[in-house]
């Protein structure tokens, strides 16, 4: 097997780790790199036995999500090692994302949050993380958050760039779901891989 290009988590939405997610680790093992998401609901027995994902999730502590992130990058590093990692969420996982940045998660050199709402006071000045912050133009809860967001980047100093999604709704990157928008999720794929291959490690391609 050759050597991967670089290390990504994926983090799910709220639903948990569905077929979705799979895929997904699927297509950016086929882009080169080492690629892993974490349940986040393995306390509770996994996806597959919880009936409200959603609010199993809402009720686990913050703590000890990202220290199961943290466990997912662990793992990374001894599937990839040597290798620079970066982080991807999506709703639910965008937020979890955020929290990385928020925690100063010090092996991220990417983080590319997809329509995740940013912490209520966030302050990312401990990260070193490249940020690609993806938004849909249709999504206002989340894009309430965007603005404090760019604020802390900025204050932050960190690399970054925002990309708003006009005529896109939340969640449209799912192809398994009903706001699922064919061209934005293609356009934000490509911007996302571009992300990848400009901030982590080896590049090209």
């Amino acid at each position: 097997m050759a050597q991967p290009r670089a290390a990504v988590l994926v983090v799910h939405e709220n639903r948990g780790l569905t077929p979705h997610f799979f895929d997904l680790v699927g297509r950016l093992a086929g882009e080169g790199y080492a690629a892993l998401c974490v349940d986040l609901l393995s306390p509770e027995g996994g996806t597959a036995s919880v009936s409200d994902p959603g609010g199993a999730l809402g009720a686990a502590p913050d703590e000890r999500l990202v220290a199961d992130l943290r466990a997912g990058i662990d793992e990374l590093g001894r599937r990839a090692p040597g290798v620079e990692v970066g982080a991807v969420g999506f709703c639910f996982g965008g937020a979890m994302a955020w929290q990385l940045v928020q925690v100063g998660e010090p092996r991220l050199a990417a983080v590319v949050p997809f329509y995740g709402p940013a912490p209520e006071t966030p302050d990312f000045s401990r990260s070193m993380a490249a940020v690609l912050g993806v938004y849909a133009g249709r999504d206002d809860r989340v894009n309430a958050s965007r603005d404090r967001a760019v604020a802390a980047l900025e204050r932050a100093g960190l690399v970054h760039e925002i990309r708003t999604f006009e005529g896109a709704d939340h969640a449209f990157f799912n192809d398994t779901g009903p706001r699922y928008h064919a061209a934005a999720a293609s356009d934000a794929w490509a911007a996302l891989l571009a992300w990848l291959r400009r901030h982590l490690g080896q590049g090209g391609g």
